[in-house]
């Protein structure tokens, strides 16, 4: 009997074909092509996400600069005004014709503060 196992065998398989209903099939059909509609237009949504999401990064980058940016010349502002309070004290800068009104002798922002933040007696 173990002879019988080494001997090859051989199968049939029998295959039909036949045409299934045109309505179906064109069902079938229709469907396969709205999927793959689908598809494309996920491929399109994935791909459009991205660009803006490497837009988003990109603007964060550049919110931030200007940030950095923004805070520096407001400090160099200050600084300005601080140097202008010193020379003419309780100044009034008019940016328009680039004159200053001043107290010549009263304390200057900086003399007021420190005076305000001593404890009085």
């Amino acid at each position: 009997m173990a002879e019988l196992d080494k001997v090859p065998q051989t199968q049939t398989v029998e295959i039909a074909t036949v045409k299934i209903d045109e309505d179906l099939f064109k069902s079938i059909t229709d469907l396969n092509s709205q999927i793959g509609q689908y598809v494309g237009r996920f491929g399109e949504i994935y791909l459009r996400k991205k660009e803006i999401n490497d837009e988003l990064i990109s603007l964060d980058d550049t919110l931030e600069r200007f940030e950095d940016e923004f805070k520096s010349m407001n400090l160099q502002l200050r600084e300005f005004i601080d140097g202008l309070d010193e020379e003419y004290p309780q100044g009034r800068l008019n940016l328009q014709d680039g004159t200053i009104q001043y107290q010549p002798g009263a304390p200057t922002r900086k003399q007021l503060a420190e005076q305000q933040s001593q404890p009085s007696i």
